[in-house]
């Protein structure tokens, strides 16, 4: 099988024909509200050269409304709609591989590494498992398939060198197959709107003409720290009572979250503006950007912060501190610390001045996180691993 594979791919490179690439995901969000590797694979798949690649999005799970999202977009996608651990989905899995002449197999999410490396086993077929996190709810059934399908796994590709050492020291991941490749983001969709849409943004939230903005764009989950960007409110508006503190994004712990905001007598100062597809509008508002997380991959709403020129306070965490740099590109705090994300807010409100020139620097920084950029790195492991198979 291996040897006839090689035959297969030798004709591939000579004749130029398309390379199949099949792109496992376990989901594209949660409750129809798109998480950050969901909104990596609707910006990443429609980059590819469509002369060279042709890739197929393969969702495991059910279908959903985030579904129009990436068909709008043209992207071939295709959706199993099986449970967690349905054994049908390697026989679905290995047919579509067939049907479509897959070349390699490239899986986000445990689930799709899993069944993903097992098919590129049967198969013959190159696999590369992409890991977008330093696996903070990392389950034991999972240690015991990673170190099972270790040599199964071609590559990986990591999206900072902190998720790179999760993959070593917890997905039994060998070092020399781990590449870092950083987030990127389409640049193209990151402009400041007229000031007239940035008005009726601010009216529709409610938000006072002589009010300053901070926000954080998150899945509302316990490692995005979000309670701790909420508690830093009670001394920001001691300072600055004119300051709204939005929110924007949906989770599990969204009702948790506006008790907490009750409770602390914040009322109508936190604006909870719930899951947004249109990001650049909500940044258009924010003066102020925090992202308060406890652990991080690479953050995309930290690259799309950046291309907006905003200022931004950030925990000194995980993927972050690989792209921040601390009193140049943007201001660093220690993580689970409230006092010190006051701390920064209030300063920068102080300081105007250091605010415009902190967003100006971050915009020239994040042009090296161009999405082009980041797909060319990735289909440069495609071209290597296809070329490679023995």
């Amino acid at each position: 099988m291996q040897e006839k594979y090689k035959e297969k791919v030798e004709k591939v490179m000579a004749d130029k024909i398309k390379m199949n690439i099949l792109w496992l995901v376990d989901h594209l969000g949660y409750n129809n509200a798109m998480h950050g590797a969901g909104m990596y694979y609707l910006n990443t798949i429609p980059v590819f050269d469509k002369r060279k690649f042709n890739v197929i999005l393969c969702v495991l799970r059910e279908e959903d409304y985030l579904i129009k999202l990436f068909k709008d977009k043209e992207v071939n996608i295709c959706i199993l709609g099986r449970g967690k651990f349905s054994p049908l989905t390697l026989v679905d899995i290995i047919r579509i591989t067939k049907e479509e002449q897959i070349h390699l197999i490239h899986a986000h999410g445990y689930g799709a590494a899993n069944f993903g490396r097992l098919a590129g086993m049967i198969r013959g077929i190159p696999t590369i498992v992409h890991a977008h996190d330093d696996d903070r709810y990392y389950p034991s059934y999972q240690r015991v398939a990673d170190r099972l399908l270790r040599n199964y796994t071609n590559r990986a590709i990591a999206v900072s060198e902190s998720v790179k050492e999760s993959c070593i020291n917890k997905r039994n991941i060998s070092k020399d197959k781990i590449f870092v490749i950083h987030n990127g983001i389409p640049l193209q969709d990151f402009v400041m709107p007229e000031g007239e849409r940035v008005q009726k943004e601010r009216n529709r939230l409610g938000i006072g003409s002589d009010f300053k903005v901070v926000g954080t764009v998150a899945k509302l989950r316990e490692e995005k720290g979000t309670q701790y960007f909420i508690e830093s409110a009670v001394k920001v508006l001691e300072i600055f009572p004119k300051t709204n503190l939005l929110i924007a994004g949906d989770g599990p712990l969204m009702e948790e979250l506006k008790i907490l905001s009750e409770k602390l007598g914040l009322g109508n100062r936190v604006l909870f503006a719930g899951f947004r597809d249109d990001i650049p509008a909500i940044l258009s508002i924010i003066d102020i950007f925090v992202i308060p997380s406890i652990t991080e991959g690479s953050p995309l709403a930290l690259l799309e912060a950046m291309a907006m020129g905003k200022p931004i306070v950030a925990t000194n965490v995980g993927g972050i501190v690989e792209i921040l740099r601390d009193g140049e590109t943007g201001l660093l705090v220690p993580s689970k610390d409230p006092e010190a994300i006051a701390e920064k807010i209030v300063h920068l409100l102080r300081n105007e001045a250091e605010s415009r020139k902190l967003g100006l620097r971050a915009r020239e920084e994040v042009e090296k996180y161009d999405i082009q950029s980041h797909v060319q790195k990735v289909a440069g492991h495609y071209d290597e691993l296809i070329a490679s198979v023995q």
